[in-house]
């Protein structure tokens, strides 16, 4: 499952997922396609988006950098999250891209968020990669796992 927060359904974020994936099949969900309020606003589309989430095996999250953070339909998706015991176990994968050379304090801060995520559902948080070479890594650890 391919939850991708980017404002673009082909975009770079698009493209790494494809690569994170390999020959793998998945489902890919752009949040720029519905319509999630802000909290206190009602639920709007969450819970079509949620419902193929939380019975994925494999979900990876994966989102443009913009002001050295992750995208706002993002952020605005997990304030909607309820911790539940629906994704314990599974392998999240996150990809964080954007154009800027250093991303460093951006990435921490989304690796912050996600981590904590995972945690909280009891998801093992597998890794964060913003590059090609890291998603080839993440890729190697995913069938590495699938075998």
């Amino acid at each position: 499952m391919f939850l991708n927060a980017s404002k673009n359904a082909d975009g770079k974020t698009t493209l790494l997922a494809k690569e994170l994936f390999g020959d793998l099949p998945y489902k890919q969900v752009n949040l720029a396609e519905y319509e999630i309020p802000q909290v206190g606003k009602g639920t709007g589309d969450y819970e079509y988006i949620w419902n193929p989430i939380k019975t994925a095996d494999i979900p990876l999250i994966s989102t443009p950098i913009y002001w050295s953070d992750m995208s706002g339909y993002l952020k605005t998706f997990i304030d909607h999250l309820s911790v539940s015991e629906e994704l314990k176990d599974a392998d999240l994968y996150v990809i964080a891209q954007g154009s800027a050379t250093d991303q460093n304090a951006a990435l921490t801060t989304i690796y912050n968020t996600l981590n904590h995520v995972a945690s909280r559902f009891g998801m093992n948080f597998v890794g964060i990669a913003s590059m090609e070479d890291e998603v080839s890594q993440l890729n190697e650890v995913l069938h590495h796992k699938m075998n």
